[in-house]
């Protein structure tokens, strides 16, 4: 089993932290949740490294979790893979709050509530799991290069009352710049 996809690894990983929040927490995570690689929805690609979905929001009816793939150190997609599972536990209820808070800190993690790391016991505890998955098969991707989109809509102001308006390139090539409610006339 040397040749798995990284989201199999993840799966695999997830089924090897069912004890550990079990005894430590007292807690079960969903044994029909899914982890897969991809960017979390919202925010920004280059900050948020993983997020869970509640059930009501899949059509499999199934917690979602996700890992951001720019995260390349197994130990880390772990760590965040913990606190995705955290969330998971309640089908995402409390966010990050009471009752995140208390397994979250049962398990191992520290640090603030929405942006956890693993404390000591639990990264060794979690370098016992590693030792017992396959080698992790995944290239972080790198996002320094990638430009942000421009908006695509056209900044327009009023050369008597200096209002602002937004608008597509499309319709003023086509109708020319709008006159404002004030009399004047917008210009870009």
């Amino acid at each position: 089993m040397n040749n798995i996809t990284r989201e199999q690894w993840l799966n695999l990983a997830l089924d090897q932290l069912r004890p550990l929040f079990a005894n430590k927490a007292g807690a079960t995570i969903p044994h029909d949740a899914r982890v897969s690689v991809g960017f979390p929805g919202g925010g920004s690609a280059r900050k948020r490294v993983g997020e869970c979905w509640p059930r009501i929001r899949s059509r499999d009816g199934i917690n979602e979790i996700f890992i951001s793939p720019v995260v390349a150190e197994p130990l880390r997609m772990l760590d965040i893979l913990v606190h995705e599972a955290v969330h998971a536990v309640d089908d995402c209820a409390s966010g990050h709050g009471k009752a995140f808070k208390r397994t979250a800190t049962a398990i191992g993690l520290t640090g603030k509530m929405t942006a956890t790391v693993a404390g000591d016991e639990l990264k060794a505890e979690l370098q016992a799991i590693l030792a017992t998955l396959p080698p992790l098969t995944h290239g972080a991707l790198d996002l320094s290069g990638r430009k942000k989109q421009p908006t695509r809509l056209l900044k327009l102001e009023c050369d008597s009352c200096g209002m602002i308006v937004r608008t597509t390139a499309k319709w003023v090539e086509q109708t020319g710049c709008p006159a404002c409610a004030c009399g004047g006339k917008f210009h870009g």
